[in-house]
C-alpha cells in the first residue's frame, strides 16, 4: 500500500510541474481541511449520535481553461469520523465510533468572480472519490454484548458544493479560504441497510 501511494503522489506531482510548464493557466498547492464529520442510517434501531472532529490534507490543483473556470482536483488523505448508538433491546445503548482514513481524489469544477483589489470569490462543485485506507472502531457496550467490528465499503461516492475567497498575497502565491459540504451517498458498511458518511469541513490552500 506504502508503494502504491507513493508512485500515486509521483504521478500527480509529475503532471502537476508538466502542466505548470506548458500551461500557464495551472496552479499547484497545499491544503488543510478540519472538518465535523457524521453518519446516516436506515439501518433499524442504530441511529446517528452527534458529529466527531476530522481532518484531510494533501495536494491541490486546479487546471484554468478560461479566465475564471477552473477544472480542480487533488491526491488528498481524509479521516472521517462518525458515531452511532443503537437502541435495540439486546444491546440498547451501545455506541459506535468510525474512525475511517481515506485516499481522496475529487473532481470539481471552480467557478471565480474577477479579481478585485487582490481578491476574489469561488464557488465549486463536483464528486469525491474516496478509497479506503484505514478502519478503526470503538465500541462501548450497552446493556448486552457489544457486536464485533463491523465491515466498512472500500469506496466511498460524494458530492461537495462549497465556496470560499481567494486572497492574493504576492506574486503567484494565493491563499484560498472556504466551506464545503462533502454529501456521502454510498454505503460505507457491507451489511444489511445503509450507512453514510458526511462532513462539513474548513478549507483553507496554499497555491504557487
Amino acid at each position: 500500500m506504502k508503494k502504491l501511494l507513493l508512485a500515486i503522489v509521483f504521478a500527480f506531482t509529475s503532471v502537476g510541474l508538466f502542466a505548470q510548464d506548458t500551461y500557464k493557466g495551472f496552479k499547484l498547492g497545499l491544503a488543510a481541511h478540519p472538518n465535523f464529520g457524521w453518519l446516516r442510517s436506515d439501518v433499524d434501531g442504530v441511529n446517528s449520535n452527534g458529529l466527531r472532529a476530522g481532518f484531510s490534507y494533501g495536494l491541490v490543483g486546479d487546471f484554468y481553461f478560461a479566465d475564471n473556470y477552473a477544472f480542480t482536483t487533488g491526491l488528498k488523505l481524509t479521516t472521517i469520523n462518525g458515531q452511532t448508538e443503537s437502541d435495540l433491546i439486546a444491546n440498547k445503548g451501545e455506541q459506535r465510533i468510525y474512525k475511517l482514513q481515506y485516499l481522496e481524489i475529487p473532481t470539481k469544477i471552480k467557478l471565480t468572480t474577477s479579481e478585485a483589489n487582490g481578491m476574489r470569490f469561488y464557488g465549486e462543485f463536483g464528486l469525491g472519490n474516496a478509497f479506503l485506507v484505514g478502519n478503526k472502531q470503538d465500541v462501548k457496550a450497552g446493556v448486552g454484548t457489544p457486536a464485533g467490528k463491523e465491515k466498512v465499503s472500500f469506496y466511498r461516492a460524494s458530492l461537495i458544493i462549497g465556496g470560499g475567497t481567494q486572497f492574493m498575497v504576492g506574486g503567484s502565491t494565493a491563499l484560498d479560504v472556504g466551506l464545503s459540504f462533502n454529501n456521502g451517498f454510498t454505503d460505507i458498511t457491507t451489511g444489511d441497510g445503509t450507512v453514510k458518511s458526511s462532513y462539513i469541513g474548513l478549507n483553507m490552500a496554499v497555491y504557487f
